[in-house]
């Protein structure tokens, strides 16, 4: 009984010590890329598709973060947010991955910019950049990193 007791008190402490060193970074993509649409495909690192990955068009939000350094009074500077699904009422549009891998956003209007917030379980989310034009060669192909 001893022994199950000890078995099970290890498990547990390397869970609680491990899941710290798992974390989840956000990927943000600065330039932004221009499609004909908004649609594409989404893949992981081999180039495998990826189903049921959620891609929402969001509005764009900025947050005062403190700018690295050690200023003294602090410098703040505006970042951009795009965490939709914690805040349900700033998505525009959303959409998930078929079993392909591809998706498609309908309604956006030519020469107008999105901002899409890209995640699924074990990868890290995405914020991408889109600008809509008609001259621009093919869609999307979005390639998420696997978490570590």
């Amino acid at each position: 009984m001893r022994r199950i007791a000890a078995r099970i008190s290890l498990i547990l402490a390397l869970i609680v010590f491990a899941l710290p060193a798992w974390a989840i970074e956000l990927i943000t993509i600065e330039r932004p890329f221009r499609a004909h649409h908004l649609a594409g495909v989404v893949v992981d690192s081999t180039g495998a598709p990826v189903p049921g990955v959620v891609i929402e068009d969001c509005i764009q939000t900025f947050r005062e973060v403190r700018a690295p350094g050690d200023a003294e009074p602090p410098v703040f500077e505006k970042r951009m947010i795009l965490d939709c699904h914690s805040e349900p009422k700033h998505v525009l549009a959303s959409a998930t991955t078929d079993s392909n891998g591809r998706f498609k956003l309908t309604d956006a209007k030519m020469r107008t910019t999105h901002y899409l917030f890209v995640y699924y379980p074990g990868f890290d989310p995405m914020q991408i950049t889109v600008r809509l034009r008609w001259f621009a060669k093919g869609n999307l192909r979005i390639q998420l990193q696997i978490a570590t």
